[in-house]
């Protein structure tokens, strides 16, 4: 109830109409009110007549001009009243204009520092909530992907050092396996976590740089090899042009699409297939990541690319995860520029999209 209630007076202070709707009624306000001060005894102050107009239009118009008109327009009716008087402006009757459109100037400049805090307000409100989120799901990756593969390669410890009885050869090796896979997928979290800790820090300041797609693909595909080999899942990368650069943080950009890599390898079953392309089109390079597994549906497609949503499912063969990849890819994107995209077809498989600014040479090469 209290939620309903906070956004329904946001609706009404924050509205997202036109703001055309409010300068005409704005402006027909304040002529309402030059009307009443003109028909009512001058000794009247007018101030009551636009004071409420001026709050209005500094408040909910997004145009300055519109209330620098709107003062105009009040100093015009004050100084025709003052001068129909006696058609003269003696200088008491000067004082009082210059009063009433500094008291009108004032409560002005009020309502606007006051609008401009608010919004403020509530944009540091939307970080914060947030960051909250982020917290929660940092926690939740320590919690669920370190302990648990510290638990795995502590239960491997174990069983080598338990007493009475040998391991055998096959066992040896079962364990080494084991330890070896975890702990390169507790590596691949840590470094992850580190590169958006990096970007975290850093606030929203990211060198962006020229970054050759081609090697860096390449060396994506490479480091995901191994673990594509394991899932039966054929891995590879479409012959990308040498002159294809896009502007972005190498680094960052790396974990972007060794995470994209992943996903993809996760809802992609036995002889499947994940294939990487890059190109050039309309100044963005575009790095597509397509698989043939098992799509994603159009409710859930929509929870993915919603802002602040963090969700995970289970892959393919029961792989856990937290959402934090997803998330991360599309925070990371758009602190330089980029974005994240993605269509799908249930029981066809997906493709995600990373467009990045082009670097000029290759916007040259491609034109």
């Amino acid at each position: 109830m209290r939620a309903d209630w906070r956004e329904k007076a946001a609706a009404v202070f924050f509205p997202s109409r036109p703001g055309w709707v409010v300068d005409v009624s704005g402006v027909l306000l304040v002529l309402v009110g030059c009307a009443i001060d003109l028909s009512t005894n001058p000794a009247y102050s007018p101030l009551p007549f636009f004071v409420l107009p001026i709050i209005y239009v500094a408040w909910f118009s997004p145009h300055r001009t519109t209330s620098w008109v709107c003062i105009a327009l009040m100093t015009t009716s004050d100084l025709i009243v003052a001068y129909s008087d006696d058609f003269r402006i003696s200088t008491v009757e000067a004082y009082a204009v210059v009063t009433q459109m500094a008291t009108v100037i004032l409560v002005y400049w009020t309502v606007r520092r006051l609008r401009a805090s608010a919004i403020d307000l509530r944009h540091t409100k939307s970080r914060l909530e947030s960051l909250n989120r982020e917290k929660d799901l940092l926690f939740g990756v320590i919690s669920h992907d370190l302990r648990g593969a510290l638990g795995v390669m502590l239960a491997s410890s174990r069983l080598l050092m338990r007493a009475g009885k040998r391991p055998s050869d096959e066992q040896l090796r079962m364990i080494a396996d084991n330890t070896q896979a975890t702990a390169e997928k507790s590596l691949a979290v840590l470094e992850d976590l580190l590169e958006w800790s990096r970007l975290q820090l850093g606030g929203n300041v990211v060198t962006a740089q020229p970054v050759t797609i081609a090697p860096l693909i390449e060396a994506c595909v490479a480091a995901a090899a191994q673990l594509a080999q394991e899932k039966r899942v054929q891995l590879s990368a479409q012959d990308i042009p040498g002159w294809l650069t896009a502007l972005a943080d190498e680094r960052a950009l790396r974990v972007v699409v060794r995470n994209l890599i992943g996903n993809a390898m996760k809802f992609t079953g036995e002889g499947g297939t994940v294939k990487l392309a890059a190109w050039a089109a309309d100044g963005q390079c575009v790095i597509c990541i397509k698989d043939t597994g098992t799509g994603i549906p159009d409710e859930k497609l929509r929870q993915l690319f919603s802002n602040g949503a963090f969700s995970s499912s289970r892959g393919v063969r029961g792989e856990t995860g937290t959402g934090f990849g997803l998330s991360m890819c599309k925070d990371i994107l758009r602190r330089f520029d980029g974005r994240l995209d993605a269509r799908s077809i249930v029981g066809e498989g997906s493709e995600f999209f990373v467009c990045l600014p082009c670097a000029e040479n290759a916007q040259a090469a491609a034109a």
